[in-house]
C-alpha cells in the first residue's frame, strides 16, 4: 500500500460508530449521508475488509470494525485537539516566537524593550538570534525578523514587511579627537580625516549628509578601522582614533554620558528604516498568529518612541 493513510476515512468511521448511523454522523460532520457512505466505502475498499454490517434499520460493527474502533477514535480525537489548539493559538497570544535581529539593535533597543512585552503576555516565549549578517529566515525557521534598511527601501525577503520606525545616522568622535579637529563648519572640512568605517554600507568611506535646512553634502574619510559591526567601532571612537557615522540608537548611551560627542550638529547621514518581517509569502496581520500580531503592535508603539527620541530639533518623528 502506498500513499498516506486515509485519515478522513478513519475519523468518519469513528464518528459513524459513535453516532450509530450514517445519517446522524453526517449531521454532526456537516456532510450529506451519501458523502459519508462514499467515504466509508472508499475506506473499506482500501482495507479489503467490511467495517459495518448494514441493514435497512440497523448498523453494527463487524469484528474487524470493533478491533479498529479505539485507534480510529484516537485519530479523530488527536485531529480535533490539534485543530482546537491551533484555532485558540491564533486567537490567544501564546507559544514560541523565533526572532532574528541585528546584533547592536537587538542589544540596545530590543533587549530593553522586550521585557515589558513578555510581562504583558506571559504565555509567549522568545528565542532570539542576533546577527549583523544576512540571515536565512526560512532556512533558520524564524517566524519573524527585524531588518534595517537605508531610506524607505523595503527588505528583499520572502514575506511581508511592516515599517516599525525610522532613525538617522550621526557623525561622532571622542571629545579629545574633536578638540584636535579644530574649527569644523562644513562637511568638506572633514575630508581625509581618519574614519571608523561600517563595511556593510554600500561605499563605507564615502558618506552622504543632509542638513536640517535641506542642504546636501558628501565626505570621503580615510579609513583607519573598518568593521561589519558598529559594536566593534565604538571602542575605537572612544579611544579617539577617528570619526564614525553611526545610528542614533547605537550612540545614545555614549552621547548622554559624554564619552563621545557629535560632529557637525544639524548634519545627519542616511535615514534608516526599521522593519518587522513576517516570514512566509502573503502574510497579513489577519493571517498572523496572535503572538505575532501582538508583538508587531507592541514594537510599532514602543520602538517609535525609543528609536526616534534623539532626533534633532525640528526633525519630525515618523513611524
Amino acid at each position: 500500500m502506498t500513499g498516506l493513510p486515509d485519515f478522513e476515512g478513519w475519523a468518519v468511521f469513528a464518528r459513524v460508530a459513535e453516532s450509530g448511523s450514517f445519517a446522524a454522523a453526517a449531521r454532526s460532520l456537516g456532510l450529506s449521508a451519501p458523502t459519508v457512505s462514499k467515504i466509508m466505502g472508499r475506506l473499506e475498499h482500501r482495507l479489503g475488509a467490511t467495517l459495518f454490517q448494514r441493514s435497512a434499520r440497523h448498523l453494527s460493527l463487524t469484528a474487524e470494525g470493533a478491533e479498529c474502533l479505539d485507534r480510529a477514535r484516537r485519530i479523530l480525537s488527536e485531529g480535533e485537539g490539534l485543530e482546537t489548539e491551533l484555532r485558540e493559538g491564533t486567537a490567544t497570544p501564546r507559544g514560541m516566537i523565533r526572532l532574528a535581529a541585528p546584533m547592536t539593535f537587538g542589544r540596545e533597543v530590543l533587549g530593553p524593550a522586550l521585557p515589558g512585552f513578555l510581562e504583558q503576555y506571559p504565555d509567549i516565549t522568545l528565542e532570539m538570534d542576533l546577527d549583523d549578517g544576512v540571515v536565512d529566515l526560512l532556512g533558520g525557521r524564524f517566524e519573524a525578523a527585524v531588518r534595517i534598511t537605508s531610506g524607505l527601501l523595503r527588505p528583499a525577503v520572502s514575506g511581508q514587511a511592516f515599517l516599525l520606525c525610522r532613525s538617522v545616522t550621526r557623525f561622532v568622535c571622542s571629545e579629545q579627537f574633536r578638540a584636535r579637529l579644530g574649527e569644523v563648519e562644513n562637511p568638506e572640512d572633514l575630508t581625509g580625516q581618519p574614519g571608523l568605517l561600517y563595511t556593510n554600507a554600500a561605499v563605507p568611506d564615502f558618506l552622504r549628509l543632509r542638513h536640517t535646512d535641506g542642504r546636501q553634502a558628501s565626505v570621503r574619510l580615510k579609513g583607519r578601522v573598518s568593521a561589519n559591526s558598529g559594536d566593534m567601532l565604538l571602542p575605537a571612537i572612544r579611544a579617539g582614533l577617528g570619526i564614525a557615522l553611526l545610528p542614533d540608537f547605537m550612540l545614545r548611551p555614549d552621547l548622554e554620558s559624554g564619552r563621545i560627542v557629535e560632529v557637525l550638529p544639524g548634519w545627519t547621514g542616511a535615514e534608516l528604516s526599521v522593519w518587522f518581517i513576517v516570514t512566509g509569502c502573503g502574510a497579513t496581520r489577519t493571517q498572523m498568529s496572535a503572538r505575532l500580531r501582538v508583538l508587531l503592535a507592541y514594537l510599532e508603539r514602543v520602538l517609535g518612541e525609543i528609536v526616534s527620541q534623539d532626533y534633532s530639533a525640528g526633525q519630525e518623528k515618523t513611524r
